[in-house]
């Protein structure tokens, strides 16, 4: 079941925030104070420049390989549409799918999770990742749960590394596992059972509503609720409670780890700390051509890979079946497109083959597909490309550096505007990134999301960055021979040092 899609409960009426910040806080900013009063929680301004509390939740969440997003906002929300299209929509094209949805009446989560499933359907065979607006885990607990090969999943957080007072875990759900299955969400504890809890379960995890879930299984519980009978809610746990006694299989994954929680006015202060240095400063994409090649650039530091099979002749389209594999390593994965080694001019056959590439990379959990062409003039092929915008939307395309072989690169570049593509990778044109830096800078102007390519080292990775540069592509590779009679013994594994020395 792969998960492209994370939905974002935002429609949350923020009680207890209003309700603190209606209180006198004099070491609370009054911007603060005025945002937990009239605006959502997500939109609270907690980064370093004014930044709301969403726009980290968002980056994380592309961070972790996510191109979907289901936003369930608030009728009388007014400010989260207009800064969604800010944040979202470049001059060239979108960051990720998104859309909002909005929850008219305020009847729980579990119609909230209603409204976006109905409203925004996932294809059928796909699953989704449920989030909280007001929480912000860390990518990697988002890639944990995006990147499991199959099933249903939840994160319990164990209470001692939740950074928080006894009293405020007791708010949270209590999670009842045996061998790693749910058994039970336990809502607003008693203390008799908050004390059975601690003596019972030795993982003392709690739900902070992270949840892989099959939307085909979970839908017809939730329309089936009755409201809770005191709060007239349709609440997620009934329903998943539901799912549990039937005998679907949900796992536990415990998480040893704090998450950002924004309750109460007293939170605003704390995460805003936290979240005082650039979450994402720059990314390195390792180039790897085997699942343990992105083994061993997701242990010592790559934040992405960029897959291909047969890297020695420039890179092929890789084995849907190493995708799988690399893709539970928790790093997005981008998957090369290219049938054959040699120009970058396809015949039809070829193009219905890369079609097919793209399909099967994407349903094996690829998040993106890194594609390129040229015609028999040098003119980058942009009638193909856009047919794929059609078919996958450029969301999910990057342009690899075919686009460097081009001989009418201005040109192209503009075309490339006109299409919704708004990744690159690239030299600039040139045979090292370095002599092409002001063609990407040019690019960058342009509002395209740039990956540096070829010859990019780790010792010229500050002087791109004042010029602006985040994302950076190496192979990282060293050489092995072990010499085979007839054939030729060598090797080009990507190497733990190599990685390391980005960082």
């Amino acid at each position: 079941m792969r998960c492209d899609r994370i939905i974002i409960l935002a429609a949350g009426r923020a009680s207890r925030m209003k309700s603190s910040a209606q209180r006198e806080s004099p070491d609370v900013p009054a911007m603060w104070q005025e945002d937990a009063r009239i605006r959502p929680k997500p939109m609270i301004r907690v980064g370093p420049a004014g930044e709301p509390f969403l726009q980290s939740l968002l980056e994380a969440s592309e961070a972790s390989g996510f191109t979907e997003v289901t936003l369930v906002v608030a009728p009388d929300d007014t400010v989260t549409g207009s800064f969604i299209v800010s944040w979202n929509q470049r001059t060239t094209g979108m960051r990720m799918r998104i859309c909002l949805v909005v929850q008219e009446e305020a009847k729980g989560t579990g119609h909230a999770v209603q409204v976006a499933l109905e409203r925004d359907p996932i294809p059928e065979g796909l699953g989704f990742v449920l989030c909280n607006g007001d929480n912000l885990p860390s990518v990697h607990a988002l890639s944990t749960l995006r990147c499991l090969p199959k099933g249903q999943a939840m994160l319990a957080y164990h209470m001692d590394h939740l950074d928080l007072p006894e009293e405020r875990v007791k708010a949270f759900a209590l999670v009842e596992s045996a061998a790693g299955k749910l058994q039970n969400i336990v809502e607003k504890p008693s203390d008799a059972a908050w004390k059975q809890w601690l003596h019972t379960q030795p993982h003392r995890g709690v739900s902070m509503n992270l949840f892989r879930l099959d939307p085909a299984l979970l839908l017809p519980e939730i329309v089936s609720l009755q409201p809770h009978p005191e709060r007239g809610e349709i609440e997620l746990p009934a329903a998943i409670s539901i799912m549990v006694q039937k005998q679907v299989e949900i796992a536990v994954i415990p998480v040893q780890e704090s998450i950002m929680d924004l309750t109460r006015l007293g939170d605003v202060k704390k995460v805003s700390q936290g979240l005082g240095a650039d979450q994402y400063p720059w990314t390195l994409e390792v180039c790897a051509s085997s699942p343990a090649d992105v083994h061993v650039a997701a242990m010592n530091g790559a934040q992405r890979v960029e897959l291909c099979s047969h890297w020695e002749c420039g890179g092929l389209t890789p084995l849907e079946s190493d995708i799988r594999s690399a893709v539970q390593e928790g790093l997005p994965v981008y998957a090369l497109i290219r049938p054959r080694a040699g120009h970058f001019t396809y015949d039809e056959a070829e193009w219905q083959r890369m079609t097919h590439q793209i399909e099967a990379s994407l349903s094996a959990g690829a998040s993106r597909v890194v594609v390129g062409a040229l015609d028999h003039t040098g003119h980058f092929e942009l009638e193909r490309i856009r047919k794929w915008v059609e078919l996958f939307g450029g969301h999910r395309l990057v342009i690899h550096r075919a686009l460097d072989a081009s001989n009418h690169w201005d040109a192209d570049v503009q075309a490339l505007r006109s299409l919704g593509i708004s990744r690159i990778l690239s030299s600039g044109g040139e045979a090292q990134a370095w002599d092409g830096r002001e063609r990407i800078r040019q690019l960058m102007e342009w509002g395209f999301d740039v990956t540096v390519a070829s010859g990019v080292r780790p010792d010229q990775k500050e002087d791109w960055l004042t010029r602006g540069v985040r994302n950076f592509h190496a192979s990282c590779r060293v050489e092995e021979s072990l010499p085979v009679r007839h054939f030729d013994g060598a090797t080009f594994p990507v190497s733990s040092e190599h990685v390391r020395a980005w960082f």
